[in-house]
């Protein structure tokens, strides 16, 4: 009996405990000016009793009346809808804000001029829509903030549903997330294609080979040296036999690492333009039909197609580690035998750093390192292997790769 009995009471207990939420979520509902009007009833209810005034009591049905029919409106079938359509899904730093449209469909409820809220990115834009009769459409064009660089979530929708009066209001979410690819700003690179020579096989390097397709000089043949790579020509000429000598050429591949490390970069404005720089690079070399690889952090992307590039580069993000080397490491073991390794960072990364990274591609590489520091000077120095440009702004990116190339 005394189990039973205790059974009993704890369910009593959570009954009890349970009841008080039924009445949260009206409560919720209720606006300031419902939380009034409530009051304004409890009062006049109590002061009718206790005083028997017909006024109070007039005015306590009243309240309560208004209550009920506000709590009746919320709770009406056919709740509204909404959809979001973005004309443009992709676009740059700079250009002219995107452009979306809303399309509201009312419930069984008609709709009185309701405010509406689609989220952009951490921004928001807040509509005032005219009067819907129910079942009714309305679309509306409307123009979204400008963004900056990155991957911004627009949407769902929101709306405030309120009654006449407007003593209590409900939140409803319509309609999915889209997502607006804002790119970074970049520079064509027209030089870009004329230090990297292409040919069949792709890029030629500055190592010499005695068999390939770029033709680089003629030498004088050693033992060894295979005979149809003899020019006979000019040997009869010379009175010696002279041999072909070529570059060695490599597969089309062009590696773009991006600095991703918060501590590389002084300023929060230095990444941005890094980004940039990265980006141009790519760009450049996806037109001039080498299979690229750029990377920033977690986010890739390998393809010979310039939306790939821009859309990786929306992504990039600075982090608080330092996972720069390692990231260097993994794509130089996704792409074997790349001809050219364009390292981007900032003013702060030492070179030891760039010298280990380029290191995993291999000494038979081309290296460049882009300093984006928008305080320092323009500047194209050799630190050794490695040739470093120091870029202060994206408009002097084009001549300092020219010279940087040579």
């Amino acid at each position: 009996m005394s189990d039973r009995a205790g059974t009993r009471g704890g369910a009593a207990r959570r009954l009890a405990a349970l009841r008080p939420s039924r009445f949260v979520g009206p409560l919720r509902l209720l606006t300031p000016l419902g939380r009034g009007v409530l009051a304004t009833g409890v009062v006049a209810t109590a002061l009718s009793v206790r005083l028997n005034w017909l006024e109070f009591t007039q005015l306590a049905v009243v309240a309560f009346g208004l209550l009920l029919v506000a709590l009746a409106w919320q709770v009406l079938p056919g709740a509204p809808s909404a959809t979001i359509v973005l004309r443009q899904h992709r676009t740059i730093v700079g250009a002219s804000p995107p452009v979306a449209v809303l399309a509201v469909e009312a419930g069984a409820v008609p709709m009185l001029f309701p405010r509406v809220v689609v989220p952009v990115g951490g921004r928001t834009v807040r509509l005032r829509l005219p009067f819907l009769r129910p079942f009714s459409r309305h679309d509306e064009v409307i123009e979204l903030p400008v963004m900056p660089r990155g991957a911004h979530a627009v949407g769902p929708v929101s709306y405030e549903k309120t009654d006449p009066v407007g003593l209590m209001s409900r939140r409803h979410e319509m309609g999915g997330v889209l997502e607006l690819l804002v790119s970074p700003q970049v520079t064509d690179l027209a030089v870009f294609a004329g230090g990297l020579a292409n040919d069949l096989d792709g890029a030629t390097s500055q190592q010499l080979s005695m068999s390939d397709l770029a033709f680089h000089a003629l030498r004088e043949y050693v033992p060894g040296d295979d005979l149809r790579h003899v020019h006979w020509r000019s040997s009869a000429k010379a009175g010696q036999l002279l041999v072909r000598q070529f570059h060695e050429t490599r597969r089309g591949h062009v590696t773009v690492l991006l600095d991703g490390s918060r501590a590389s970069y002084p300023r929060a404005r230095d990444f941005e333009l890094a980004t940039s720089v990265a980006t141009s690079v790519a760009l450049r070399a996806v037109r001039d039909d080498f299979d690229t690889y750029l990377r920033c952090g977690a986010h890739l992307a390998h393809s010979r197609h310039p939306v790939a590039m821009t859309d990786a580069a929306c992504r990039f993000a600075l982090e608080d580690g330092d996972a720069y080397l390692a990231h260097a490491a993994e794509a130089a073991g996704s792409v074997a035998g790349t001809g050219l390794v364009v390292q981007v960072t900032g003013a702060s990364r030492a070179l030891v750093d760039l010298d280990m990274a380029a290191a995993q591609f291999g000494r038979g590489a081309d290296w460049i390192v882009v300093r984006a520091d928008s305080q320092g000077e323009t500047a194209v120095r050799d630190s050794g292997p490695l040739r470093e440009l120091s870029v202060p702004d994206l408009a002097r990116l084009q001549d300092l790769m020219a010279r940087g190339m040579r």
